[in-house]
C-alpha cells in the first residue's frame, strides 16, 4: 500500500517541476532575489558612508592623520612641472596675446530690465555722430556706441564726447574689413586689440562691451566664431547682438527717416526688451532725423532708455548645432 501511496506523489512532483504554476513561482522568486540583493548591498553601502563619514569629522576635528582613510599625495615638483605643462599643451597660443586686452570685470553679465530699449550705434564716430548726440541729448536719452577705428582728430573727439555725454562707448573692430578681421583667432584678437587701445587711449575709459562686425554669425567667421566668443567672453568682455533692427543699411539707397522709425516700432512691438540697430556713418543722413521721432514712438509704447553695461544680459544669434 505504501508503494501505491508513494507512485502518486512523485507523479505530482514530476508534474508540478513542468507545469504554469512552477515557471509563476519561479519567476516571483527571481524577482524577490533582484529585489533583496541590491537592498543588501545599498544598507551595507549606507552603513559603511555613515562610517566614513563620522571618521572624516572626527578627524577634521582632531587635525590629526587616521590610518585607513585616503588622503590626495603632495605633487613631487617634476610631476607638477608635468602636469603644468600637460594643461599648457592643451590651451591655445592666442590666449597669451595681448596680455593687457583684458575687461576691468569678469564676465558676469545677467542683468535683464524690462520694458528697456537700448539704442545702439554702429560704425561711428562720423560727421553723423555730433547730430546723433545733439537728439539724444534733447530727448534725455542714453545710448551705446560701438566704434571703429579712426585716426582724424575731429573723430577721436568725437569718442570723448560720447563719454563725457554719458553714453557707452564699445569696440567693433579696428578696420571693419571683415576678411581681416575674420581671418584666424588671432586677427580677430589683432583687430579689436588697436580698437580697444585706441578707445582707451583718446577716452580714458577702457571699453568693456563689443559687438561683432556683422553680427556674431556671418558669413566671414562660421569656422571660428565659437572660438572668438568664448576668447572675449574669457577676458571679460560682452558681446551683443541686436534684436530690432532700423534697417537703415539694409540698401545702398537712403531710406526715409519716416521708414526707420516705422521699422524700429514694429520690430520692438510685443518685445520685453530691445537692442535696436542704427548706424552712424556719414552715408546715413536721415539716422539722425528719424531718431526723435524714433524715441516718442518707443515712449508711447511704454518703453524706457538706457545704455548696455558689462552687466546688461545680451541678445545673441542662436548657434547652430
Amino acid at each position: 500500500m505504501a508503494g501505491h501511496a508513494a507512485r502518486p506523489r512523485r507523479q505530482v512532483i514530476r508534474l508540478y517541476f513542468g507545469s504554469v504554476r512552477f515557471f509563476k513561482n519561479l519567476i516571483l522568486l527571481a524577482v524577490c532575489v533582484l529585489v533583496a540583493v541590491p537592498t543588501v548591498f545599498a544598507f551595507k553601502y549606507r552603513q559603511e558612508a555613515a562610517a566614513l563619514r563620522a571618521s572624516q569629522d572626527a578627524l577634521a576635528e582632531s587635525g590629526t592623520p587616521e590610518a585607513g582613510l585616503i588622503f590626495e599625495p603632495e605633487l613631487s615638483p617634476e610631476d607638477a612641472a608635468a602636469e603644468s605643462a600637460a594643461l599648457s599643451a592643451d590651451t591655445p597660443a592666442y590666449q597669451s596675446l595681448y596680455p593687457d586686452f583684458y575687461a576691468p570685470q569678469p564676465y558676469a553679465a545677467t542683468e535683464r530690465a524690462e520694458n528697456v530699449i537700448y539704442l545702439t550705434f554702429d560704425d561711428g564716430p562720423s560727421e553723423r555722430t555730433d547730430e546723433i548726440l545733439d537728439v539724444l541729448s534733447e530727448k534725455d536719452v542714453k545710448a551705446t556706441f560701438f566704434v571703429i577705428g579712426k585716426e582724424d582728430e575731429a573723430d577721436l573727439e568725437r569718442m570723448r564726447r560720447i563719454v563725457a555725454d554719458g553714453h557707452a562707448i564699445g569696440m567693433h573692430s579696428y578696420s571693419h574689413k571683415y576678411e581681416t578681421v575674420y581671418a584666424s583667432v588671432e586677427s580677430f584678437l589683432e583687430d579689436f586689440y588697436r580698437n580697444f587701445s585706441q578707445i582707451r587711449d583718446a577716452t580714458g575709459v577702457t571699453p568693456t562691451v563689443f559687438r561683432f562686425p556683422g553680427g556674431s554669425i556671418n558669413g566671414y567667421d562660421g569656422g571660428i566664431y565659437q572660438e572668438l566668443i568664448s576668447e572675449m567672453i574669457r577676458r571679460g568682455f560682452v558681446p551683443y547682438d541686436w534684436n530690432i533692427s532700423s534697417e537703415d543699411a539694409a540698401t545702398t539707397h537712403i531710406v526715409p527717416a519716416e521708414t526707420l522709425t516705422q521699422n524700429v516700432a514694429a520690430g520692438a512691438a510685443g518685445k520685453i526688451r530691445g537692442f535696436v540697430l542704427f548706424h552712424d556713418s556719414v552715408q546715413k543722413v536721415t539716422t539722425p532725423a528719424a531718431l526723435g521721432p524714433t524715441v516718442d514712438a518707443l515712449r508711447e509704447m511704454g518703453f524706457a532708455f538706457s545704455a548696455i553695461t558689462p552687466g546688461t544680459l545680451p541678445v545673441l544669434y542662436h548657434y547652430p548645432g
